[in-house]
């Protein structure tokens, strides 16, 4: 059985068999009616969906959790300055709903939260904001040549960043929304055959 098949595709898979067990006793017998054929017919032709869309699910989820965990931080403790024993400890959402980091430094024995977001969905924004921050200040106020050149290619690379991320992250979201929403049709699909098969079998056992 398909290890990533939902509880309630499991049950469906477990009658399935049951039916497919009956089914090799009626042909010994030679009472396997044309009806009971295209039951069997309708059970395999479910079971391969659902084999099917739980390997999809399976691929997006491994995709989604991949994409939330190329954000790495570059933390540092804001007492010693220093990364050598600071420990992430839990996550902590800010006001504008961006999630962070939260860490310990065992030498200082402090906690923090990392100004950074920790995944892609949250960065855009905040990237976002920081160049059009930045922007804005290079309109509105005087800097150094060499600084300002400075500035607009640490910006450029950031730009340069986002049109890279974004569609993946835009993308992936598309393929949830899919996934949400399939989920939903299947999880319908699993649970009307599964009543019929469940009345089905009360019948048999009669």
């Amino acid at each position: 059985m398909n290890p990533d098949l939902k509880p309630e595709e499991r049950e469906l898979y477990k009658l399935v068999h049951y039916f497919k067990k009956r089914a090799e006793v009626l042909i010994i017998e030679n009472k396997l009616d044309d009806e009971y054929k295209q039951m069997l017919d309708t059970c395999d032709k479910l079971t391969a969906q659902l084999d099917q869309h739980a390997l999809q699910r399976s691929a997006i989820m491994a995709e989604r959790e991949q994409l939330r965990n190329i954000i790495k931080d570059n933390a540092r403790c804001p007492k010693c300055e220093s990364n050598a024993q600071i420990k992430v400890i839990g996550t902590d959402t800010n006001e504008q709903g961006w999630k962070s980091n939260k860490y310990k430094c065992r030498k200082c024995n402090i906690t923090f939260v990392w100004v950074a977001p920790n995944n892609p969905w949250d960065m855009i924004p905040y990237v976002e904001q920081f160049i059009s921050q930045m922007e804005n200040k290079l309109q509105n106020e005087d800097m150094e040549g060499d600084l300002k050149q400075q500035t607009l290619s640490t910006l450029d690379g950031m730009k340069n960043n986002l049109n890279t991320i974004k569609p993946v992250v835009e993308n992936s979201d598309r393929e949830m929304q899919a996934l949400m929403e399939r989920d939903v049709q299947m999880g319908e699909l699993v649970r009307k055959f599964k009543k019929h098969l469940m009345i089905e079998k009360i019948r048999l056992e009669e």
